[in-house]
């Protein structure tokens, strides 16, 4: 029974190890983050919790003061992570790096985004249009939910959709034209507008262009995406 419950702390060690390291990975690549309120005390509570596992470890004597200071970490911690989640929002515009429109977002292991083209513009038998949205990390300030309302060309809301970062860097949210009249996306200029809570966090324009328009390859073609983009800047002045 002992040596699983030193197994057991040795892979909670190993565990909090390899957080406390990403943590500070990503605090030594954006020294920024460590003017974001509540960061330093959540890398605190990081190193606290490393240090429980590595104690228990090493001062087995102690055991029984120890697992109630760990108690009583876990408690403070959970009341913490309430705390933080309440004005997480206020951040959430100030931590946002990058925002546009794709069909698709992903985001590999070591948070990198890559985006299906096309972006920006769409043909209107596209099958999805994505919002995406690149955060410092959310570990660091709570994964806040946030809002989307997508608005077509006629100023008519077509869908309001709730989400989250759904990796470490990356949130993103999806319109499918199987929603759509006739199975498509009605050509003109569309929005989506993202807010979490009271706070807008980004307004994007984005051109939805008849799928001849989009396949044809001809200069006229790319004239009609280039104007809907210099419409779409306008409509953010």
């Amino acid at each position: 029974m002992k040596k699983i419950l030193c197994g057991l702390l040795a892979l909670s060690l190993a565990a909090f190890a390899v957080d406390l390291g990403h943590m500070l990975y990503h605090l030594w690549e954006e020294p920024a983050l460590w003017r974001v309120e509540d960061v330093p005390l959540k890398f605190l509570f990081k190193v606290i919790i490393f240090l429980i596992p590595l104690t228990l470890l090493f001062f087995k004597s102690a055991w029984t003061q120890l697992l109630l200071v760990l108690f009583v970490l876990f408690s403070a911690q959970s009341s913490a992570q309430a705390a933080w989640t309440r004005p997480a929002c206020e951040h959430a515009r100030e931590l946002l790096e990058q925002a546009g429109t794709a069909r698709d977002a992903k985001e590999d292991f070591l948070g990198r985004v890559k985006r299906d083209p096309p972006y920006g513009t769409f043909p209107s038998d596209m099958d999805q249009i994505s919002w995406w949205g690149t955060f410092k990390p959310f570990e660091f300030w709570q994964s806040p939910e946030f809002q989307a309302v997508w608005i077509n060309p006629e100023g008519a809301e077509v869908a309001r959709q709730t989400f989250r970062g759904n990796k470490c860097r990356l949130a993103k949210t999806t319109i499918q034209a199987k929603d759509q009249p006739r199975g498509e996306f009605p050509p003109g200029m569309w929005k989506v507008i993202v807010t979490c809570e009271d706070y807008v966090i980004d307004r994007r324009p984005f051109a939805v262009l008849p799928a001849k328009s989009m396949s044809d390859g001809s200069d006229n073609g790319a004239a009609q995406g280039e104007q809907a983009m210099i419409w779409a800047q306008d409509l953010l002045e």
